[in-house]
């Protein structure tokens, strides 16, 4: 008998662009709270998942801080390094083996560094660090590459931010909340172009925890809990040309990988609601086409759809794309422009669709992207996972 793993609470800790606690602290503070809202003790954990990043936390070997804080003493506990699902992986296998029953997957960021320095870091130090490559000009190169392919503009692009903004102002655990209008983003001074500096996401502080469970727990200690139908990663090649890195080989496998899994065919109709990782506003119009929303080049009139003009203002749809008249929500959280944890930005987004299923009586199922690209490209993971609830 095939196995289920559902998750039955989550919580979340902040978010700011700078706290007061510690990253233990955090991770502590958000357990508990995921651990009462579904009704159990530390006790009751079999297994523990931390999401973090040694170069986001000032220190090596961090998780001997945070495992212990996120309930790992003297339980099965590892750490991943990367965005959140690898973390949520972990706990899933973990359930799916038979070797736990209950696990919790936890992440926090706390410490403040230099964002340019630590990404350039990430990078080959033969051919590529020293030219002084960091996140944010890797992103702008694949922005440059959408403008060169005639996929989008740099109107779209201020149009996606404006969107998510927009979506960002009724999200309580949003770090920013200002609601830039597309006329705020695309006056916004030049960083690396094609970017602005209201199409790069910040660099945000809190903690997110899930509580993940078997199929027998997750029926006994929740009413409806949310499923993990199908969940995948992919990673693209440390080296080659840039043209095979814009391919993004490694998402649109860990995108099959999670669809085959879940049984979805046609996302356009499967799927209610996208949580997906963009650090750079151009990032979610590359991720349309994989993703299965639109044909290769449509991305911009894929977005546009759900935009109408209002005189000379531009009104931005508040959750994301129309397709067929049916409302599809990107991004209803505001996205990483609007939160962008390096640790435990996964989690966050996990429970941000969480969020969105329990809310919506319509939504069924969701899916939740992430990566390690906050460090750049080169090498990067992907990953996809599915989210269910069941219908009654």
């Amino acid at each position: 008998m095939s196995r289920k793993v559902g998750i039955i609470s989550y919580a979340l800790e902040g978010f700011h662009g700078e706290v007061k606690m510690s990253s233990d602290e955090l991770v502590f503070t958000a357990v508990r709270a995921a651990l009462r809202k579904a009704g159990i003790g530390r006790d009751s954990i079999d297994a523990v998942a931390v999401s973090s990043v040694d170069a986001y936390d000032g220190i090596t070997i961090s998780n001997g801080l945070t495992a212990p804080a996120a309930g790992g003493y003297e339980k099965d506990a590892t750490r991943i390094q990367g965005g959140g699902l690898s973390a949520i992986l972990s706990a899933y296998a973990s359930i799916l083996s038979g070797s736990a029953e209950l696990a919790v997957v936890a992440g926090g960021d706390a410490v403040q560094y230099d964002d340019a320095v630590i990404s350039n870091a990430s990078y080959d130090v033969h051919f590529n660090r020293g030219s002084g490559i960091n996140n944010v000009q890797s992103c702008a190169l694949v922005a440059t590459s959408l403008l060169n392919d005639g996929i989008a503009t740099e109107n779209d692009f201020a149009l996606v931010a404006a969107k998510n903004y927009k979506a960002g102002m009724t999200n309580r655990h949003a770090h920013i909340k200002s609601g830039y209008t597309y006329k705020d983003v695309i006056s916004s001074p030049m960083v690396s172009w094609p970017l602005r500096s209201l199409e790069i996401a910040p660099v945000s502080k809190g903690a997110a925890a899930l509580v993940l469970a078997s199929e027998k727990k997750a029926k006994e200690l929740a009413a409806n809990p949310l499923w993990i139908t199908g969940i995948a990663g992919g990673s693209n090649t440390y080296s080659g040309s840039w043209r095979d890195l814009l391919e993004m080989k490694g998402l649109r496998k860990a995108i099959g990988t999670a669809y085959d899994m879940a049984g979805v065919r046609n996302p356009i109709a499967d799927i209610d609601v996208f949580e997906l990782y963009a650090p750079a506003a151009p990032l979610e119009l590359a991720y349309y086409e994989p993703l299965g929303l639109c044909e290769r080049g449509n991305a911009s009139t894929l977005l546009k759809n759900g935009i109408k003009s209002a005189g000379r203002e531009i009104e931005v749809h508040p959750y994301g794309i129309k397709v067929h008249d049916r409302e599809i929500a990107v991004n209803p959280s505001g996205g990483a422009l609007c939160n962008n944890p390096g640790n435990c930005g996964g989690i966050y987004r996990a429970a941000s669709a969480m969020e969105y299923l329990e809310k919506h009586d319509h939504a069924r199922r969701g899916v939740v992207q992430d990566s390690d690209i906050n460090l750049g490209f080169m090498g990067e993971t992907y990953h996809v996972m599915i989210l269910e609830k069941e219908t009654r």
